[in-house]
């Protein structure tokens, strides 16, 4: 019984420290290149991720494609043919 107790308790602590672990990591990959998250999505100096096909996007998400800053306005996975300036119902323009 007491060995039950133990093996339940390391795998909680396990899985909340993986949790967070991973969560901090998505976090990092969310953030801009050049540092934390701006006040604004069109601050100068921000370069967000270039959009790229064969990727699953989420609301909020934002990108650049030729030299545009979008968000995402609907969660979806992108294709080629499918960039921000051609899908207005995927994407909103910024700058």
């Amino acid at each position: 019984m007491k060995s039950d107790r133990a093996t339940s308790a390391i795998a909680l602590f396990t899985t909340i420290f993986l949790g967070i672990g991973l969560y901090a990591a998505m976090a990092a990959l969310a953030a801009p290149v050049g540092g934390s998250r701006p006040t604004h999505a069109t601050d100068p100096g921000i370069v967000w991720p270039s959009w790229s096909a064969s990727r699953a996007y989420k609301v909020g998400d934002l990108v650049t494609h030729y030299g545009t800053t979008y968000k995402c306005v609907q969660a979806h996975s992108s294709s080629d043919g499918g960039e921000p300036l051609t899908t207005p119902a995927l994407w909103m323009a910024l700058s």
